[in-house]
């Protein structure tokens, strides 16, 4: 099947995960798990049988706040109800929102997602937001249920280049416990601020991030 010049637009029931979760503090917003997936391009096949699908001109993939953008790949679905996705393009586009209520964004000339695992891969010029922190690389990987990610200049280590760079932005620091006063009593922790979820990621000022919105 083969539809030329529409939107070829197809929706695939997302199973919930039981994979446990570390204490990472930004993971992926727990709620995208429950959410169907929707696949457009411009054109494209599908085999529904074997779950494959071949994607072709204005790719998009969104599975609640999960976003990603790009000019061609594949999709394979799985037993699981979970899939794996290749895609390229000038730059391929990550998104997603975090359970803080912040984002991680990453463009790359190719990314791989494996959605039962919560892994994105980003190859070639990569640059990864998670919050305001920043880190590029020719090669990162980033898995959203824990926020833990890495970054070399190739995935097997087998070569060298610009190398990887962090740009790490200043935390609050949370207010310390007053001394006790003249009762004896301690001064009470202040309360947290409240998670502020925004339904858009931050603009970014560098240029190939321009198609992510």
């Amino acid at each position: 099947m083969k539809p030329s010049k529409n939107c070829l637009a197809l929706a695939l029931q997302a199973a919930a995960l039981t994979l446990c979760f570390g204490a990472g503090i930004a993971a992926a917003e727990k709620a995208d798990r429950k959410e169907k997936v929707t696949i457009n391009a411009v054109d494209g096949d599908a085999d529904h049988a074997k779950g494959f699908y071949k994607l072709e001109k204005s790719v998009v993939i969104t599975q609640g706040t999960l976003r990603l953008t790009a000019d061609r790949g594949t999709a394979q679905t799985n037993a699981n109800e979970n899939y794996n996705a290749v895609l390229y393009g000038k730059p391929v586009c990550f998104r997603q929102r975090t359970d803080n209520g912040d984002w991680a964004q990453g463009v790359a000339d190719r990314v791989d997602y494996d959605s039962g695992k919560g892994i994105v891969e980003l190859f070639g010029n990569a640059i990864l937001f998670v919050g305001e922190d920043q880190t590029a690389a020719n090669y990162i990987t980033y898995n959203t249920q824990t926020s833990k990610y890495e970054a070399r200049e190739s995935k097997g280590r087998a070569s060298e280049g610009k190398g990887v760079t962090f740009v790490l932005q200043p935390r609050d620091k949370e207010e310390t416990i007053g001394a006790p006063d003249a009762s004896g009593k301690q001064a009470a922790k202040p309360a947290k601020a409240a998670i502020v979820k925004t339904a858009t990621p931050p603009k970014r000022n560098e240029p190939a991030f321009s198609r992510c919105a």
